[in-house]
């Protein structure tokens, strides 16, 4: 495994920690020591306090909020699947008329085209809740992966409140458990 490797792991620990610089130059570094992460799975002076807790939330949060797409996404790629194939049957038909009635139309080529068209757009936000939900997964996975190492778990409640301006209100309790 590469230097690059091993350090971006190790940032993953620091970034919940108390004691993580970040510096565009250096990158992660450690308060305590003024360098760069150097520990062997866990690191043993981990201060996992009030960015660790905001850390859990926000990951928790972005990742329920991309899970309560699902069924609206589903929704808009099944009404606009119906659509389009409602306006490529009518293509059809239309042309299927117009050739019993011994016309060359272009028009309903048109029709067929639109519909494949309204079928494109169909698919655009179920590529996008997929990509995001692979992210938000990752990320809460990642954090998962990095609390058990150090014998962490949590539970957390999460409260929607009103939406003001676009943003939904959200309230986070969250219980963290030490195992021993």
């Amino acid at each position: 495994m590469s230097l690059i490797k091993i350090e971006m792991d190790l940032a993953r620990h620091c970034a919940l920690c108390d004691y993580q610089v970040v510096d565009l130059k250096d990158g992660t570094t450690c308060r305590l020591t003024n360098k760069k992460p150097v520990f062997d799975r866990t690191c043993p002076k981990i201060e996992l306090n009030e960015k660790f807790e905001q850390k859990i939330k926000k990951i928790n949060i972005e990742f329920e909020n991309v899970k309560r797409t699902k069924t609206d996404t589903y929704g808009h790629v099944l009404i606009y699947t119906v659509i389009s194939l409602a306006v490529i049957f009518a293509g059809y038909y239309l042309g299927k008329y117009a050739w019993d009635g011994g016309v060359i139309s272009t028009a309903p080529l048109i029709v067929i085209a639109v519909g494949l068209v309204v079928l494109v757009f169909a698919f655009g936000p179920l590529n996008k809740f997929r990509n995001d939900f692979s992210i938000t997964k990752g990320n809460k996975d990642k954090l998962d992966e990095v609390l058990d190492l150090y014998n962490i778990n949590y539970e957390i409640e999460l409260k929607y409140g009103k939406e003001i301006h676009g943003t939904k209100q959200v309230q986070a309790e969250l219980k963290i458990n030490k195992r021993h």
